[in-house]
């Protein structure tokens, strides 16, 4: 799906005729494919999100929504869907681009918290998001699968061909190296336990921006279900680890005790022990080399900033890897 782009202007007038919220103070937020906004309204302060549209990505972010929801009321920290004027979770218009563009608009509560990489916490925090992650887990677990097959990029089980893949659009030498070494990592590593990792309904992309805290560290908020899909359950530490490795000063305890916080409330098998830190390193990877080779598109900003602290992270779980 291509990346959209609009204006408060072209995003006003979808959210009245969908939902019928007169919306004002349109604050942009980043974005990978979407268009974001924070948005002032009479019903409160909301997240506007409006994205292209299929009849079977509709079908898609319909799921989606419908798993949000059971989040929300199941008392997990999701902030709750408002519902378009049809009644339905997720709106659907169109703006008129040459050709016209089918979009889907999805409005939810503002969430009152921080991305939490912007929040100076301690390395306990990251078992904090590990069990908040194997919570969400158990409730994911046993939620209807998606409507059609998903596969995009960022999938755990597909990282070693994606790597591969995007190896040779890199622009820097130390990305492409990070790469390699990543594959490596995977050889070693990851390939022999691969048959044995469970397979699960994942968020597969809780990273920094994704989890809302507040300065004391309470989580305060989980968003963005575009990622999710089915796939080893394993990626779901990983992927935190992977982020949450970036924000504190000891990449390698990072990791460890997101690790901790998840086993603690879901215990990992053999197979996801072993896999679990060498996932979180080829993800540090392949957000590096994905950024990297999308450096020159027109969200450059958006990809300079995702891709900070990758590098370091990857490098030392990767060396400690290698020493073990």
């Amino acid at each position: 799906m291509d990346a959209l782009s609009l204006t408060p202007e072209q995003a006003a007038t979808l959210l009245a005729a969908s939902h019928g919220i007169a919306a004002r103070d349109f604050r942009v937020l980043g974005s990978e494919l979407a268009s974001t906004f924070r948005v002032s309204s009479d019903l409160g302060n909301l997240a506007v999100k409006v994205q292209r549209t299929s009849p079977v990505e509709a079908s898609q972010q319909l799921w989606r929504a419908e798993i949000s929801e059971h989040l929300t009321r199941t008392e997990h920290a999701v902030p709750e869907t408002l519902r378009a004027l049809t009644g339905a979770l997720v709106g659907f218009g169109r703006i008129a681009f040459e050709p016209a563009t089918d979009v889907a608009i999805i409005v939810t509560r503002w969430i009152d918290a921080a991305p939490y990489a912007t929040l100076d916490l301690p390395v306990a925090f990251g078992q904090v998001l590990g069990a908040t992650a194997a919570h969400l887990q158990l409730t994911l677990a046993e939620r209807p699968t998606p409507p059609h097959p998903i596969a995009h990029p960022w999938a755990a089980h597909t990282m070693a061909e994606t790597i591969q893949h995007h190896l040779a659009e890199t622009t820097l030498p130390e990305v492409h190296a990070a790469g390699s070494r990543a594959l490596d990592i995977y050889a070693r590593h990851v390939e022999p336990v691969a048959p044995h990792l469970p397979w699960s309904l994942v968020h597969q992309d809780l990273h920094d921006d994704n989890v809302l805290a507040t300065p004391d560290g309470r989580i305060a908020g989980i968003i963005d279900f575009d990622d999710m899909l089915v796939g080893w359950r394993v990626a779901e530490p990983a992927i935190a680890a992977a982020y949450f490795a970036r924000t504190v000063g000891d990449p390698i305890a990072g990791v460890r005790a997101v690790a901790a916080g998840w086993d603690a409330v879901l215990p990992l098998t053999p197979a996801e022990r072993s896999a679990l830190v060498p996932l979180a390193a080829m993800r540090l990877a392949l957000n590096a080399v994905i950024w990297d080779s999308r450096s020159a598109g027109d969200r450059h900003g958006y990809a300079a900033d995702r891709s900070r602290g990758s590098l370091p992270a990857f490098a030392e779980i990767a060396a400690n890897l290698e020493n073990e």
